[in-house]
């Protein structure tokens, strides 16, 4: 029998169920907040940022039409949190990228640092990056299509434009990675050609209008040829 003092008590039983009931509520809000980020970049995919309200993510995600204010209040706060999602599933293919770009330097650099065949190393990064682009893949091109989105949307929010500089950021570090190598004057500029050619030859393979001429490897083997005049 409990005594008065006893009776105040929680009882490891309780606490246990407790613990768990509130671990099953922050799983179903996790699972149902990834169900609308999903939701939004898959429609972002197939039928634009124009395509988005409250009512066609909740539809996409097979939620109730109040759980995507509930958890993310505004249209706006959707785009920010669901283009985080997007850099996350870009990590992997920025990581394989910089793994064999630096692979490849570690094969032509010399005991000084200095890469000893510069236009090898421009035909790797070539055949590295021309690889990528005209990879055709349906995850691949779902992933364009987001970014091509992103990128070009002309009334960010504050917090989402700030989101894209620094992804814009991140590729830039990484192209510049690339070209720093080669040794060129102006690496920083060189670098964001480099990036601004590579996005626009991907973004071409998800246009409406397809860029028809050299290939991909022809195009960025000119450009940087270029950059060691």
């Amino acid at each position: 029998m409990a005594t008065g003092f006893d009776a105040g008590k929680i009882t490891p039983e309780e606490t246990s169920r407790k613990a768990s009931t509130t671990n099953k509520k922050a799983e179903k809000r996790e699972i149902a907040k990834a169900k609308i980020l999903n939701a939004t970049l898959d429609i972002i995919a197939k039928k634009g940022l124009a395509a988005l309200s409250h009512r066609s993510i909740a539809s996409a995600a097979g939620v109730q039409l109040a759980m995507t204010t509930y958890y993310f209040g505004t249209i706006d706060n959707i785009l920010v949190a669901a283009f985080r999602e997007f850099v996350k599933s870009m990590e992997p293919v920025n990581a394989d990228l910089v793994r064999r770009g630096d692979a490849l330097l570690a094969q032509l650099q010399g005991a000084d640092g200095v890469v000893e065949d510069c236009d090898r190393y421009i035909e790797g990064i070539a055949d590295i990056f021309a690889q990528m682009i005209d990879s055709g893949l349906s995850s691949r091109r779902d992933q364009l299509r987001i970014e091509s989105q992103y990128l070009f949307e002309q009334h960010p929010s504050e917090a989402l434009a700030e989101e894209i500089q620094a992804y814009n950021d991140w590729l830039a570090e990484i192209a510049l990675r690339f070209i720093r190598p080669i040794g060129a004057e102006a690496p920083e500029l060189d670098a964001q050609l480099f990036l601004w050619t590579v996005q626009c030859l991907d973004f071409s393979n998800v246009s409406s209008v397809q860029v028809k001429g050299p290939s991909s490897r022809d195009v960025l083997l000119r450009l940087m040829r270029g950059f060691c005049v």
